[in-house]
């Protein structure tokens, strides 16, 4: 819509109209709600000579002020954009502009806002958007959902963007002032796509190069799940374990354990009985738990590994132990 493109502006304001300039001096982050949603652009006011001067950064480039005049704590300025003219009051309070646009002889209003921009040492810490993002491209025949995979080289960026039916590289890509630009050649069209970084998500638009086409765009880092580890594994199911006496006897029962975080409850399964085990836990990777039988207490005590339990087996306040293993009963 026309005032997307008109919130990307430059600032001029006439040297009759500076009482307390020093106030708006400096850079800003503007905000403008529109139709299509909030869009955000830099913006940097400086004095020269006798006139206020500067520019607002976005997606689609600059256009001359008109009409522009700050009386303490008021601003007031036009822009005209295509043959069509906007008006921007606002007012700066608490080191804040906040105020309304219109369109002149339309029925289109809105808010916009302003406020500094950090200048903290983060500055000199450029911000990184290597890596794999979930995009959504708002469309007339509904969102287009896509990975985007970026690499990133100071401003340099290369990548692709993909789905289910393939991949296609992305061209003319670069990431400035935490402002990333890239295209896209699909079908013989190219579609552009300009979205600024901030509190960890993209937010812009996408639009069809020498067209009309255009819509809201947005992408958020994709949390890729860690690979689980031997610790994170789960011993619930039913386990054949053997414990090995020191007469050289196999006793071969059945475990069945139920797991949650750390504590493991279960029964060990005999000819005689389902025998209740006590103190269970897995922590590490290891199983731990005790065992009653014939007035004795056992300590069982294995490491899992490949989806196996081996370990040892030892009688409580007694002399007598032996290696133990266990494995995962089929289905």
């Amino acid at each position: 819509m026309a005032f997307v493109t008109l919130i990307v502006l430059g600032v001029m304001i006439p040297s009759n109209s500076y009482a307390g300039v020093e106030d708006i001096l400096g850079k800003w982050v503007a905000k403008a709600v529109t139709p299509n949603g909030p869009i955000e652009l830099q913006l940097e006011i400086k004095m020269e000579g006798n006139q206020l001067v500067g520019a607002m950064a976005g997606l689609q480039g600059s256009v001359p002020l008109s009409n522009v005049k700050f009386e303490d704590p008021d601003l007031s300025l036009e822009a005209t954009l295509a043959g069509t003219t906007f008006k921007l009051t606002g007012t700066l309070k608490d080191g804040k502009f906040a105020g309304n646009y219109e369109q002149v002889g339309a029925d289109l209003k809105g808010i916009w806002t302003a406020e500094r921009k950090a200048s903290s040492a983060a500055a000199a810490d450029p911000a990184e958007i290597a890596g794999a993002w979930a995009s959504v491209a708002v469309t007339p025949h509904g969102d287009l959902t896509v990975t985007l995979d970026l690499k990133q080289e100071g401003d340099k960026v290369t990548g692709s963007v993909s789905s289910e039916t393939g991949a296609l590289p992305i061209q003319a890509a670069s990431f400035k002032e935490n402002m990333l630009q890239f295209d896209v050649v699909f079908g013989g069209n190219r579609y552009r796509i300009e979205a600024l970084l901030k509190d960890g998500k993209l937010s812009g638009q996408w639009s069809s190069v020498g067209g009309s086409d255009s819509g809201a765009w947005s992408a958020t880092r994709k949390i890729v799940a860690p690979a689980p580890s031997a610790a994170a594994a789960s011993l619930d199911g039913t386990w054949n374990s053997v414990a090995l006496t020191p007469d050289g006897d196999n006793i071969v029962f059945v475990l069945e354990l139920k797991q949650a975080g750390e504590n493991v409850t279960g029964n060990a399964v005999a000819p005689d009985g389902k025998i209740p085990i006590q103190k269970a836990t897995f922590v590490n990777s290891v199983l731990t738990f005790d065992i009653q039988y014939s007035g004795s207490t056992y300590r069982i005590q294995a490491n899992m590994e490949s989806g196996k339990l081996t370990g040892k087996w030892s009688a409580i306040n007694g002399q007598e132990t032996g290696s133990w293993s266990a494995t995962r009963k089929s289905p």
